[in-house]
This record gives structure tokens, sequence and C-alpha cells, in this order.
């Protein structure tokens, strides 16, 4: 049966299992115990001796283990026994109520003794029915609240883990993969998925304990009629057997596979839309999910939410911080890199080459009568130029060159781990490429760049200033020499 909860809804599922171990002692008849145990409704499981009893505390995790002891009673030995049942029962803590065949008379002082030894209760032999039934019900009760205690821990400690998550990192996936990791430890589920809503029939899987590699994975909600109904509501559902529910008849088909299963779907609802879900799947039809379990998932939802959401937001912050930093560093006609960036990373790569003892080259170019454009095509022709005409430089070098506007209608090529002959080479290319271009739309002359190459080591280049003013005098050299030409520094 589908579960559409509110707040005021009862818990699906019962509080607590009702088992009842029975521990006798090697060849003892404990029939009587049964018989009464059964009589009163409770699931009875046998054990004879301990050793058999500890693999079925272990196994079965009963509620309460009525634990036959030694008469006359050894108090170390029955300490031990019972010590050795809390640690097969690990967390589940049953309550262990401690009888004694034949104790007679005495049977007041087992009783303290089997307290002493760490025995939750004591019931006399032979078996008082009323008696028996009286303390069933009060240890199964007590079972049922160290149960939501060891709960509630887990779940706090979960929350707390999640909450740490979000506080030591902004990266969205890490905090959502660490999400359902966690949900699924504490809920037992087979799967556990944050489900982002997407247009009309589509959703993404952003993370799933079961693959940590899932990232944005595109889903058909036809194919999933539980996460469309959570996302269409907005109210959590609750689905105590997936093949047989009715919101599950158009896919009944494709999820034979899933008996004995249920599923929990967690809308996260935020201005009143909802975002997506906290998907779950748990091997559990009997007793579906509790209002505990609900509430708790709900709280995560919420915090996925959050992350998803300050995630978005930092990114988009760093995302505002790169364009200012690129502003910042970036001509703004050209997109190439600007003077101040050109002679900051000059800095570095010099420092690099003389510590390396590496060479460095410095292109420096002009545009030949650029004056003549401007005053006979316009600034706006001009602007269209220069941006070609960086485009044309920026493919024509290596991708480890930097590019920059040097100023109006000058730019500079930093050629790290490149000799004086190397740069000769590049700056001729260059010249060849813009030279046989052709403006098309825009100018019809062609137009022509001079050229000055520099490089380190050299005596008149012992710092990157020496090597950009090297660079400038071979530019006014091959000025000198008639334009559209490459120069090369004394």
């Amino acid at each position: 049966m589908t579960q559409n909860l509110s707040c005021d809804d009862e818990c699906a599922g019962s509080s607590g299992s009702g088992a009842v171990l029975i521990i006798g002692l090697p060849g003892q008849d404990c029939s009587a115990f049964g018989k009464e145990v059964g009589a009163n409704g409770y699931e009875v499981m046998s054990a004879d001796g301990l050793d058999a009893g500890l693999g079925l505390v272990n196994r079965n995790k009963p509620s309460v283990v009525l634990f036959s002891i030694f008469f006359p009673i050894d108090e170390t030995r029955c300490a031990a026994d019972i010590r050795k049942i809390r640690e097969a029962a690990g967390s589940g803590r049953p309550s262990i109520v401690a009888f004694a065949a034949d104790a007679g008379a005495a049977g007041w002082k087992v009783c303290v003794q089997a307290l002493s030894s760490g025995a939750d209760d004591f019931v006399s032999t032979p078996v008082d029915g009323p008696e028996l039934a009286a303390k069933l019900r009060t240890h199964l009760k007590l079972h049922d609240f160290y149960s939501e205690i060891e709960e509630d821990k887990k779940n706090l400690e979960t929350l707390l883990a999640i909450t740490a998550a979000m506080s030591a990192t902004l990266d969205s996936s890490e905090v959502l993969s660490i999400i359902v990791s966690k949900v699924a430890d504490v809920t037992g589920a087979v799967r556990c998925s944050i489900v982002l809503a997407g247009e009309k029939n589509e959703a993404y899987v952003l993370a799933s304990h079961e693959d940590s590699s899932v990232r944005e994975l595109k889903i058909d909600l036809s194919r999933y009629p539980e996460i469309r109904r959570a996302i269409e509501t907005k109210k959590t559902i609750a689905i105590a057997d997936i093949v047989n529910d009715p919101i599950m008849s158009s896919v009944r088909d494709k999820v034979s596979e899933l008996k004995e299963m249920s599923a929990l779907i967690v809308p996260i609802v935020f201005n009143d839309e909802a975002l997506g879900t906290l998907f779950l799947r748990v091997r559990r039809r009997e007793r579906g999910f509790s209002r505990k379990e609900m509430d708790f998932c709900g709280i995560v939802a919420n915090s996925a939410f959050h992350a998803m959401r300050n995630a978005r937001m930092f990114a988009r912050l760093m995302q505002e911080k790169n364009t200012l930093q690129e502003i910042a560093v970036r001509d703004q006609l050209t997109s190439l890199f600007n003077h101040n960036f050109f002679y900051s990373r000059l800095e570095e790569e010099f420092d690099r080459a003389v510590r390396y003892d590496m060479p460095l080259s410095v292109i420096m170019i002009d545009i030949d009568d650029f004056k003549e454009v401007n005053d006979r095509h316009g600034h706006l022709i001009g602007d269209a130029v220069l941006r070609d005409l960086a485009a044309m430089i920026k493919k024509g070098v290596r991708k480890t060159d930097i590019v920059a506007r040097y100023g109006g209608e000058e730019f500079a090529v930093i050629l790290p781990h490149t000799g004086l002959n190397g740069a000769l080479e590049e700056g001729e290319r260059l010249r060849e490429i813009i030279e046989s271009h052709a403006y098309a739309g825009l100018i019809a002359e062609k137009i022509t760049i001079s050229v000055g190459v520099a490089s380190y080591p050299q005596k008149a280049a012992m710092n990157s200033g020496e090597l950009v003013n090297s660079a400038d005098n071979a530019l006014y050299k091959a000025k000198w020499s008639g334009k559209n030409c490459v120069r090369a520094a004394d």
C-alpha cells in the first residue's frame, strides 16, 4: 500500500520484532517455556546450549533472550556467558532474562546472583504464565526503547557527518555522494540516490551509493512513477511492496525482480517547488518504513538541497571571480593578454630561464602604416582589423607561447625555451601569414607587419626589461629597413 504521508500520519511498520530466544542448558527440556511464550503471540526460537544460542543471537537479533543458568550458580561463569550474548547481539541489545531449574527455596538468592552477573531480569521455575507474560511485555518495551535510542544515536551521528562534509567541501558531487552513502548505511538501503527533476518526464541521478561514478545520469520518469508522484505532489511516498503497489502498475513487468522490497521517495522542496527527490529501496516488505526513518530522510533531503544550493552558489561566485580575473589580464578589444600581464609573465619566464639555463625569446610586432587604415576607413574598421590580426597571431604561435597586445597597433609574443633562430623562424612565419591574409568586406589593401626579435642569453639582455628593449630596438631596425620584414637584435 502506498502512503502519501504528512506530519500527522501514523508510522509505517511495527516498533519491534517480538522475537524471543530460549537458550537452554545442553539436553534441558524448555518446552514449557516455549509453549508459554508462543501462547502470548511471540515468535519463539530455541537453542540447545550457549554455543548454538550465540549463533541465533547474532543472526536473528531477538528482542528477549531467556537464558537458563546452572544451579548452584557460578557468578563468574554466568557473567562471562551473559557478556558473550551481549557481544553476539552487537548494537541490538536484547533483554536477557535468566531462569534456573530446581532452584527451590534458594530461588530469590539465584535471582540476585543472576542480576549481579549482568542479567536484566529473572523468572522462576516452574513457569508461571501470567508472570512470564508480564515480564515479556515489559522487556519488549525496554528493547524497543533501547533500539530507539540506538537509532536516534545513529541518525544523529549521520546528520553530524553530513554537516561536517558540507563544511569541509563545496564540491556538490562529493557532498551528495557522502549523503547517499550515509543514508544507505543507516537504513540498510540496497539503493539510495539523489534525483534532480528535469524537463517534462526527464530527471537526473546526481549521486548513487551503488556507483560513486554516477554524475547527472539521465533517467526517464515514465519508468519511475513513484519518483514522478513525489515530485508532482511534493509529498513523501512510502511503498511497502514495490511489485504489488497500485502506483507501480504501469511498470509492473519491469519491477518483477523487486519482490520483498520497499521504497521511500522524499521530495526535495524549495519555495513550493520540488527540485528532486531522495530515493531509497530496501529489502523489508513486511514492516516498510517507520515514521522516525521518514523524518530522518526528510532532514537529509533538506540537507541535500542546501548542499546543492551552496555548491552552486560557490561555483557561481568562483566563475564570477575567474571572469573578473580574466578581465584584469585581458585586452577588451582583442581578448589577448594585456600590457601589464605581459610584463608580469615575462618576469616569471625570465627568472625560470636564468634558473635552468634555458633560452627565452621575445617577438615585438608593429602593424605597418596602421594610421592610414584608421584615417581611410575609420576606427571601427581599424578595430576589426586589429581583432583579425590578433586572432591570426594567436593561431600562428605555439600553445606554450604567450601573446599580448602591447599597446595601440603593437603586439608582443613570449617564446619560452626558444633561442634566436627559432624566434626568427616564428616571426617570419607570422609575417607571411598576415601579409597573405585578405580582409574581405573590411579593406581591399594588404596589411603588413614589422617584426623585432631578441633572445636571452645575450650581453644586452640580462634582465626582462633589457630583453624587451632589445626586441624593441630590433623592431625599429625592421622599420628603418623598409618595413614588412623581420630583424634580430644586435
